[in-house]
């Protein structure tokens, strides 16, 4: 039985590799002329943004591994709850902006905002709905949409992604804006948020919030649910789409490239792709093909296997390949009951392939 469901895993592997490129995965006419084509320059050559990644590498920050604290959640000397007084220490502001329930002081690099002091006035109103809270005294947001503004932990617009998880560790939500190409890492602590934006791998802005109520880690930490030893149903989606389900295509894209056989095809979106059956168009597999998708962790293709171990924390099994000329090495996940089946993929301790598949052996 151990020796089948090695067997098995490693067809997976396989079938991971021949999705990314190392070797032709479909077969039939259908998959010959999509290989055709993409050899013609037809196809989506996923290779060459490989290489432009590899071009405008850097070196990765330290993996810090502290905690959220209060002084996470300032910039440039200015703090959530702050006074608007605590604004000198930025100079003046470029422009100011008063509306019925903010106040808006816009610097630079950086717009902060406080809770109109008229509104604040009413918060002790006994008439207010009980669920009706305001975000207290003081500073209550600050963005960061220029370079010159970095976090304490130096994380800024145009920081990279990865970065960004080595700096601040795995968020409590990955969130992707499909229409807008980007994604939203979110981090919390008590009373205070951070929400990233990433814009093409990259830092487009950072928004520091008040809440009204403090963040429920239950809710969306990927601790809960599963138990500690196996990852959760959120680990097993990508771009929504979950395994075992009926394919629907988002409106919002198309896909790039098809791939098929009698039994199977496999349809290429933009840094992700879809295996599904033929007949019922049942979800099987969903792959990474390069860094413009994330898995839910906020992994993608090209990250260094510490920050694997710091997302993910140690495999439940590990697979060796040495047939080719660089030795391969995959991480392998399991959900609850096994049912289904993450795989990461290194080759010179860099992600390559990252693909989510329904467990053949179940």
């Amino acid at each position: 039985m151990k020796y089948r469901m090695k067997a098995a895993l490693l067809a997976i592997c396989v079938s991971a590799c021949s999705a990314f490129g190392f070797s032709v995965y479909a077969e039939g006419s259908h998959a010959a002329a999509a290989v055709s084509d993409q050899k013609a320059g037809t196809g989506v050559n996923h290779s060459a943004e490989k290489k432009q990644g590899e071009e405008e590498s850097h070196d990765l920050f330290p993996i810090s591994g502290k905690t959220l604290s209060a002084f996470d959640f300032s910039v440039g000397g200015v703090s959530l709850g702050d006074s608007i007084s605590s604004l000198s220490s930025l100079g003046t502001a470029e422009k100011v902006i008063h509306e019925n329930t903010t106040d808006s002081y816009i610097f630079k690099d950086m717009t902060v905002k406080r809770t109109a002091p008229f509104l604040l006035s009413y918060s002790h109103r006994v008439d207010l709905p009980e669920d009706f809270k305001f975000p207290g005294k003081g500073i209550s947001e600050i963005v960061v949409s220029g370079a010159g503004a970095k976090t304490p932990r130096g994380i800024g617009v145009g920081s990279s992604r990865e970065d960004v998880l080595r700096a601040y560790g795995r968020p409590l939500m990955v969130l992707w804006d499909g229409r807008g190409k980007s994604f939203h890492f979110r981090y919390g602590s008590g009373l205070k948020e951070m929400d990233v934006t990433l814009t093409g791998d990259k830092v487009s802005s950072i928004r520091l919030a008040s809440l009204t109520s403090p963040v429920k880690r239950g809710d969306v930490s990927y601790d809960s649910g599963e138990g500690p030893l196996y990852l959760g149903d959120r680990d097993f989606k990508v771009a929504g789409y979950e395994l075992g389900s009926t394919f629907q295509a988002h409106p919002f894209e198309e896909w790039e490239k098809k791939m098929a056989n009698p039994k199977e095809e496999i349809l290429y979106f933009p840094g992700y792709a879809v295996r599904l059956t033929v007949k019922s168009s049942l979800i099987s597999a969903l792959f990474l093909t390069d860094n413009r998708m994330v898995t839910s962790r906020g992994l993608s293709l090209g990250d260094d296997v510490s920050t694997v171990d710091l997302l993910y924390g140690k495999p439940h099994r590990v697979e060796m390949n040495v047939s080719g000329s660089e030795p391969k090495t995959s991480y392998i996940y399991f959900s609850k009951g096994k049912s289904d089946v993450l795989i990461i993929n290194f080759s010179k301790n860099k992600v390559e392939g990252i693909v989510n598949a329904m467990n053949p052996t179940k």
